[in-house]
């Protein structure tokens, strides 16, 4: 035992003079910080390897949500119809996503656009965030999309102010676009302290986004009115809307007309459109007087994605008439009814107060003096004003409205010179519409 603790002894005092050669020493050295930076690599290989599997496991899993957003419009619920949600939530919208600068800060951006047969519909929002927007600093109404031979016009629109009044989101409709028209410009302008400043924001439009229609007829279908006739010419339905166009006058009568001196000017055709027995919301409507004669048109929501048979209502046409008629009447009689037109008008009393004459009327709903004066002993006196006007229904169900006329004057000979009337006729008629 002691023989080996000595011969252990005698070996390390030889270990410990032998030197390392410095070669040896490079090469240990370097293997050990090669070793170091190798692991370190497979450390950030691993973390990027895991880092990717996360995302891609976020991914894959929200995939179905983030396709689903990514085709919606975003932000206009409030003031989307029904129609119009459903058509969003199946990603019938373009996404647009671009945006204009004003240099009083006003952002506007184009969130989407909806096309159909019928109309384009923008949807865009306009934001400021240094402080609250009014009516001096919202875009303006004049607006158009510009487009290859041809600009679309803004037919109407619908917003909606945010609660801190720093952003408003709008719908505008403009009309449908023409097959050739892909590449688009809106413009628009805002009121800058007075001074109107133009943006605007191009982008493309996607065909395959584009609906087309869903039904679309020629009706050539006439009413007789007395004298007149109101035709029926088409109608036109798509994903947003369904339009019903007709013509109350064409070039012909207009001319006629107006030589003959008792011109109309229609105000509305009402009429509803029924589907399967419902009737259809109304959304709008229009009329216009060119070269061609007055025409109307009126919206209503989009048709039933079941129809089974489709119907117009037409209940009547109100217009503004040319006539010539004078009544006399005295400051003692009350309760007296004259005709205008075939319409009663009931002059309930007549009286006086600080130089001025005061004749209170009543005639059905509908019934409107739209030009009347007052002769005043051979002196023929503007209408100031009408008020208190009192709307009443009698045991029959008829509404009758109660008005007081207020013209400068006073005198002993008088009478009510009515140059124009406007009242509704009723029609009563129901046209069955092909769905096929």
């Amino acid at each position: 035992m002691k023989n080996i603790e000595e011969l252990l002894k005698n070996n390390k005092i030889k270990l410990d003079k032998i030197n390392v050669p410095d070669e040896l020493e490079n090469r240990l050295m370097g293997a050990l910080e090669k070793q170091s930076l190798k692991n370190k690599y497979n450390n950030k290989l691993m973390m990027k390897v895991a880092s990717i599997l996360i995302v891609f496991i976020l991914v894959g899993y929200n995939f179905d949500t983030l396709a689903y957003y990514s085709k919606k419009i975003i932000g206009f619920d409030q003031i989307m119809s029904e129609s119009l949600k459903k058509l969003n939530e199946n990603g019938k919208g373009q996404i647009i996503n671009k945006s204009f600068t004003f240099s009083n800060g006003i952002i506007v951006t184009l969130d989407g656009i909806m096309v159909d047969d019928n109309q384009l519909l923008l949807f865009y929002t306009e934001k400021k965030a240094d402080k609250s927007i009014n009516e001096n600093t919202i875009v303006s109404s004049m607006m158009s999309i510009n487009g290859f031979m041809g600009n679309l016009q803004v037919s109407s629109g619908e917003g909606q102010l945010s609660d801190d009044e720093n952003e408003i989101k709008w719908i505008m409709k403009f009309e449908s676009p023409n097959f050739y028209q892909k590449k688009l410009k809106w413009t628009f302008e805002v009121n800058n302290d007075g001074k109107i400043e133009s943006g605007e924001i191009s982008f493309t439009l996607d065909r395959n986004k584009a609906m087309g229609h869903t039904l679309k007829n020629k009706l050539n279908e006439t009413v007789k009115l007395e004298d007149r006739e109101i035709k029926f010419d088409s109608i036109l339905a798509s994903s947003t809307t369904t339009v019903i166009k007709g013509t109350i006058q064409n070039f012909l009568d207009l001319a006629f007309d107006q030589l003959s001196g008792e011109r109309i000017r229609p105000e509305q055709v009402e009429f509803e459109l029924i589907a399967n027995g419902e009737e259809l919301q109304w959304q709008g409507s229009g009329m216009s007087t060119n070269f061609k004669g007055i025409k109307f048109h009126k919206e209503f929501e989009p048709l039933p994605e079941e129809l089974k048979n489709l119907q117009l209502k037409i209940k009547g046409f109100i217009a503004d008439y040319d006539v010539d008629e004078k009544v006399k009447i005295n400051k003692k009689d009350d309760n007296v009814t004259f005709q205008v037109e075939g319409q009663n008008i009931e002059i309930e009393k007549i009286y006086e107060s600080k130089d001025e004459t005061f004749i209170t009327i009543t005639t059905e709903e509908k019934v409107v003096l739209s030009r009347v004066y007052l002769i005043v002993d051979g002196k023929k006196i503007e209408l100031q004003d009408t008020d208190s006007d009192e709307e009443q229904k009698n045991q029959l169900g008829i509404i009758t409205h109660t008005r007081t006329l207020r013209f400068l004057g006073t005198g002993e000979n008088l009478q009510l010179s009515i140059e124009r009337i406007r009242y509704n006729k009723s029609i009563n008629t129901i046209i069955d519409i092909p769905i096929k």
